[in-house]
């Protein structure tokens, strides 16, 4: 029965170690997956202050070809008012002259606005491209970390899934599927009891079965949580004996 409890006991450090390399495998490229979201995500704030730029600069290059017209506007208006002769048009000439200049020296002003607006984004744009790259270059580079730590992990776990399989069939049958059962509703199957308590639900089991479990031969059961106990001592001892007799 020590040497069952000791594949048990084993079998129950591989099946844990195994649930957490499962759990890397799946936490890993989940962590992947959401630094690949946030570039993406910063990327698109990227683009868009790009498109915004685009259109800023297209705006202002739509006022310059404006402003030109204004300007020939000016150059008409003045000719026009060089060759009137009554005072009635000489006043609606000098009016639609002031009228041009106004509305180019807003369009002029808006115009500087805008250079400085266009300036000020190209300025935040570069930033952001940098922030980017260095934000791009990390999640390529945790890519590859990642990736190493996934490949390690797979053949750990190819390891520890023969380890396994080589000690289940080391086991009875009616034992392994017993121990199956439990890790099954309990996550783990076999835990120690250290002075009188088990290791698994920590509840005092009675002392008669404390008793029993030091003798070691027989598998039982936690009353209250229902795993697989054992004495550690008594495995500890089985360990050295062991030891004793491979020397």
């Amino acid at each position: 029965m020590k040497a069952q409890l000791l594949l048990l006991e084993e079998l129950s450090r591989i099946d844990g170690r195994l649930q957490e390399e499962e759990a890397a495998l799946k936490t890993l490229p989940e962590r992947l997956k959401a630094m690949r979201t946030d570039l993406q995500k910063v990327e698109a704030m990227l683009q868009r202050e790009r498109l915004g730029l685009a259109e800023t600069e297209k705006f202002r290059r739509d006022l310059d070809s404006q402003a030109k017209i204004d300007e020939q506007n000016i150059s008409k208006a003045k000719a026009k008012l060089s060759q009137v002769k009554s005072g009635k048009d000489y006043m609606a000439a000098q009016r639609e002259v002031e009228s041009t200049r106004k509305t180019s020296a807003e369009r002029d002003e808006e115009i500087l606005k805008l250079i400085d607006a266009i300036e000020a984004t190209k300025k935040s744009i570069a930033v952001h491209e940098k922030d980017v790259a260095e934000l791009r270059a990390h999640v390529e580079a945790e890519e590859k970390a990642i990736q190493v730590k996934i490949d390690e992990v797979e053949v750990k776990t190819r390891d520890e899934r023969a380890q396994r399989d080589s000690l289940s069939a080391k086991l009875p049958r009616d034992l392994l599927k017993k121990y199956q059962t439990i890790r099954g509703r309990r996550g783990i199957a076999v835990v120690p009891v250290l002075k009188g308590v088990c290791g698994g639900c920590h509840m005092a089991i009675p002392p008669q079965l404390y008793i029993v479990l030091q003798r070691g031969t027989t598998i039982e059961t936690c009353p209250q949580c229902g795993r697989i106990i054992y004495w550690k001592d008594l495995l500890q001892e089985k360990r050295l004996e062991d030891g004793e007799k491979t020397k």
